[in-house]
């Protein structure tokens, strides 16, 4: 048997389960505009992520400037990437022309075959950046898979590897179940980066483990609508609450449409978590109390709020509502782009 058959034999079970495991962009995009589209040389990203933490105190809630800026150039040709990826595949869900999908797989391609994401994770702070990078690229995938022009070679080639790294991923958190960061809100990025890698890749091992890392999150929610893991952020402890929600909802939102209900887990906590947090953007004191510390001034934008979009659709809030109409985006570079409608 060739090596091409070989591959077409495995993509056909794979499609043939994907069935089991569907996501909520998985209906065929029917309208393509007939614009020219160039698809740019897709960058190539590291074998291995080089990046540390940049905080300055225990709470991580002080930013040290000359760490941060070494992150940030650290993670900049990767940010670069899942941003141009996503924005193709927004671009093809919303009727663009099918050379956005072809691009936009041909970068996830690249990716897969120079085996990008897979080497060694130093720090702690690499693997959480693996997990954010995994997350964006296979929810981009799940928006491009059901164009037809993306060969079949592509399709194992791009699965495999977002399955390996989340294979990758989940490792590091086996060894972490009595650590602050085996149950806040890494863990819960990491859930939702296996839940997206695992629908594309049908592999529902790694769909399961991030069912387990919503319900840690999930059940940790309190009566008030806090997570206390979360509230030991000091002054940022808002800011990490709204960050701890986006892949909660998010991940929600992937086993909704595989027919697991997340949201009623811990009497509907997610809806309570939600309110709180938008009532916590209107009024801070609750958090600044519980925390012991003022909050940072909140200044809000895209990725502090677009993943909320879904669960207000699910339970309409006046207010949450109120303040997603001032976005000017609903982008968000963790999320692969534009959050489920």
């Amino acid at each position: 048997m060739s090596a091409i058959t070989a591959l077409v034999l495995i993509a056909g079970l794979s499609q043939a389960n994907a069935a089991d495991l569907r996501s909520p962009w998985d209906e065929p995009v029917s309208a393509h505009k007939s614009e020219t589209f160039t698809c740019p040389v897709p960058p190539r990203l590291p074998l291995s992520i080089e990046a540390g933490d940049y905080y300055a105190d225990p709470a991580h809630s002080i930013v040290d400037p000359i760490r941060k800026k070494a992150y940030d150039q650290a993670t900049g040709s990767l940010h670069a990437a899942m941003r141009s990826a996503s924005e193709m595949a927004d671009r093809y869900q919303a009727g663009g022309g099918h050379a956005e999908a072809d691009c936009a797989a041909h970068f996830l391609d690249g990716f897969a075959t120079s085996g990008a994401l897979t080497g060694a994770t130093a720090t702690n702070q690499a693997v959480y950046v693996q997990g954010w990078v995994l997350g964006s690229f296979a929810i981009t995938w799940l928006k491009i898979r059901s164009e037809q022009n993306i060969s079949t070679e592509e399709r194992v080639r791009i699965t495999t590897w977002l399955a390996d790294v989340a294979s990758k991923n989940i490792a590091y958190y086996g060894r972490r179940d009595d650590t602050s960061d085996g149950r806040n809100n890494h863990r819960y990025w990491a859930g939702l980066s296996a839940m997206a890698a695992g629908i594309a890749a049908s592999r529902k091992d790694l769909f399961d483990w991030g069912v387990d890392s919503f319900k840690i999150g999930a059940m940790q929610i309190g009566p008030d609508g806090t997570l206390p893991l979360e509230m030991k952020r000091k002054s940022r402890a808002l800011h990490y609450h709204i960050f701890a929600a986006a892949p909660l909802v998010t991940m929600a939102e992937l086993a909704a449409a595989n027919g697991v209900d997340l949201y009623e887990i811990n009497d509907k906590g997610l809806s309570r978590l939600t309110r709180k947090i938008v009532a916590g953007i209107a009024d801070p004191s609750s958090f600044t109390s519980a925390a012991g510390a003022q909050q940072e001034p909140m200044h809000l934008h895209a990725e502090d709020l677009a993943w909320a979009a879904p669960i207000e659709r699910r339970y309409p809030d006046p207010a949450l509502d109120a303040l997603l109409k001032t976005l000017t985006s609903r982008s968000m570079l963790y999320l692969g782009g534009l959050p489920p409608k």
